[in-house]
């Protein structure tokens, strides 16, 4: 109560009591905010903030406590400004020992500070120690282990639940990768090019039988303007959007779009459109086989107006969502970059006037960076 009471005293003294009594609390709090944030609500964001509002609450009332334990140990008022500038020092030095490729002793500088510092606090008082009876020892001395055992046990225990939700989450990922891996070696997608032409031993499959009954090469079809429906009326009314990254590039959309980075989708919930967008095409079907098609009705070709010399490869066909079971049109788009790298945009959208307009945006406004 005492740290409280004077966490604006400056001027008076602390006993090392006093002193470290203060921080062996302040730290059990630190490890039970932890422990119950993430035992009790599994939330690092919530044992975050927490944490970050407690350090802002003890801020001064620790460095009036400093001060004041210097004071105690007799240290003039520059020795105390010497010792509040050090940090500052320090970070100088770590720089100089950085700039000669010294890097390696910057631990040891630190420990050799840390322990300085220590050093400075834990001096007997230069007026006055309370002196205490052996049952008064014995009884800090319990308290204190108390204390220090609890707070070590509060530690392992939350460390012990991450590194199981760790491990639970690693070997979740493991088996979805495995999943994905699975799938892609049942799919029978393997596409060639061969005089100009893009054959399939994909197996097609109609809209409501989901296995294949024979395989045959992809035919030409060139798309044809279809009349807005009212999905793509809507879309057309929406504010106009740049989405996309660095290393793919930028185009234009509209409405409100959501990007999931786990896995590069872009989401529009207003029409429940999906754009994923890859640098890591190796041809058509072998990208995801997540997203294969139901059926495939046909390729064709996009110019890119903004990129010169590059024309895009366009397969058209449907989807089946595997949450709603619905039927949805689906393009897949694959073109090479002047500097090597592959462009691939799966599109998803509820019916295909709308995904001829988006594809048709993307087109005339993408750009790579």
């Amino acid at each position: 109560m005492r740290y409280w009471r004077e966490a604006f005293d400056f001027h008076s003294g602390a006993y090392r009591l006093d002193f470290w009594w203060v921080h062996i609390v302040n730290t059990f709090i630190f490890a039970f905010i932890l422990f119950v944030s993430i035992i009790f609500f599994n939330s690092w964001s919530l044992a975050t903030k927490l944490s970050g509002t407690f350090s802002i609450l003890i801020t001064i009332p620790n460095l009036s406590l400093f001060i004041r334990r210097l004071r105690d140990t007799g240290f003039p008022v520059q020795t105390i400004m010497f010792v509040l500038m050090s940090p500052s020092l320090l970070g100088v030095s770590f720089g100089i020992l950085v700039s000669f490729r010294l890097v390696i002793l910057a631990p040891i500088a630190f420990l050799i500070y840390f322990g300085w510092l220590i050093c400075l606090v834990s001096r007997r008082s230069a007026y006055w120690t309370p002196t205490l009876s052996k049952k008064q020892k014995a009884f800090y001395a319990a308290l204190i282990s108390a204390v220090m055992i609890l707070t070590a046990c509060f530690q392992v225990t939350a460390l012990k639940h991450v590194t199981h939700e760790f491990r639970a989450a690693a070997q979740k990922y493991i088996q979805e990768q495995r999943q994905v891996n699975e799938n892609r070696g049942n799919a029978s997608s393997s596409y060639s090019t061969k005089n100009g032409s893009m054959s399939s031993s994909t197996q097609e499959t109609d809209d409501n039988t989901p296995e294949a009954s024979s395989a045959s090469s992809i035919p030409e079809k060139e798309v044809t303007e279809l009349p807005d429906d009212s999905e793509t009326t809507a879309y057309r009314g929406l504010t106009e959007d740049t989405i996309g990254d660095a290393t793919f590039g930028f185009f234009k959309v509209h409405g409100t779009w959501e990007q999931d980075t786990a896995s590069l989708q872009w989401l529009q919930s207003q029409q429940n459109v999906m754009i994923l967008t890859s640098t890591q095409g190796q041809g058509f079907g072998v990208d995801f086989a997540s997203f294969s098609f139901k059926k495939i009705t046909g390729q064709s070709y996009v110019s890119l107006n903004q990129v010169d010399n590059v024309q895009a490869s366009r397969i058209d066909g449907t989807y089946q969502d595997t949450t709603s079971d619905s039927i949805k049109a689906m393009t897949y788009l694959e073109w090479h970059m002047p500097d090597g790298h592959i462009r691939v945009v799966y599109l998803i959208a509820p019916s295909r006037p709308l995904l001829n307009l988006i594809v048709k945006t993307l087109s005339e406004s993408f750009r790579a960076t």
